[in-house]
């Protein structure tokens, strides 16, 4: 199964994919394609505010293949317990649309 093919699938199947898994939701993207690929390793970027997977000798997010120009560094078991509480639901925001009254955006 090509893992590029994985990713596009999932990240086509509507706009808001993308930005839901670079926006907090990372480490959920590293744990899909763990299912799917067992040996893939969580790795941090070097400011550790995103997970990267590694599968054979390259890194993948939710856009595809990343390079390595970043510095990443394999993930300790604290940090994955720490990953595993970030969500972009709790974070952030979509915009749904616009109020036919105000034009105000409407979100949630």
């Amino acid at each position: 199964m090509n893992i590029e093919n994985v990713i596009k699938s999932l990240r086509d199947g509507d706009r808001y994919i993308e930005t839901i898994f670079t926006q907090g939701g990372c480490y959920q993207f590293h744990l899909f394609l763990k299912s799917i690929y067992p040996y893939a390793t969580p790795y941090l970027t070097e400011d550790s505010e995103h997970v990267v997977t590694l599968i054979h000798d390259d890194f993948y997010d939710i856009t595809g293949n990343v390079s390595n120009e970043q510095g990443y560094t394999r993930m300790r078991e604290s940090e994955k317990r720490e990953a595993m509480t970030w969500s972009f639901s709790r974070t952030q925001m979509l915009s749904v649309g616009e109020c036919a009254q105000c034009e105000e955006p409407i979100l949630v």
